[in-house]
């Protein structure tokens, strides 16, 4: 909530329901994995697809509602920007953990 607030403030953002949407795709990514995976190296394995998948649809949201004239440009610029600093993120922390 902290980096949602510092975002809001400091870019002047008026609407923040992209961020936390996010914030929430992020945090399902490890149950959804569980549904779909059987196994811990299937777990593992599904990770990265799951968490890219949550993003490409959090990105078609955003195109979706920039077209709909519901976010103007430089929100939709913030909030891409997040999302691919949140994949690039897990892809690190991913590539340093597992090895891939």
């Amino acid at each position: 909530m902290a980096e949602i607030k510092y975002i809001k403030e400091t870019l002047k953002l008026k609407n923040t329901k992209y961020i936390i949407l996010l914030r929430v795709l992020e945090t399902m990514t490890p149950f959804v994995t569980l549904l779909i995976a059987s196994g811990p190296r299937a777990i593992l394995k599904s990770v990265f697809p799951v968490f890219c998948s949550l993003c490409f649809l959090y990105l078609i949201i955003l195109i979706i509602e920039f077209f709909r004239k519901k976010i103007n440009m430089k929100e939709f610029i913030v909030n891409s920007a997040l999302c691919i600093i949140d994949a690039a993120l897990v892809t690190i922390g991913l590539i340093m953990i597992f090895g891939f």
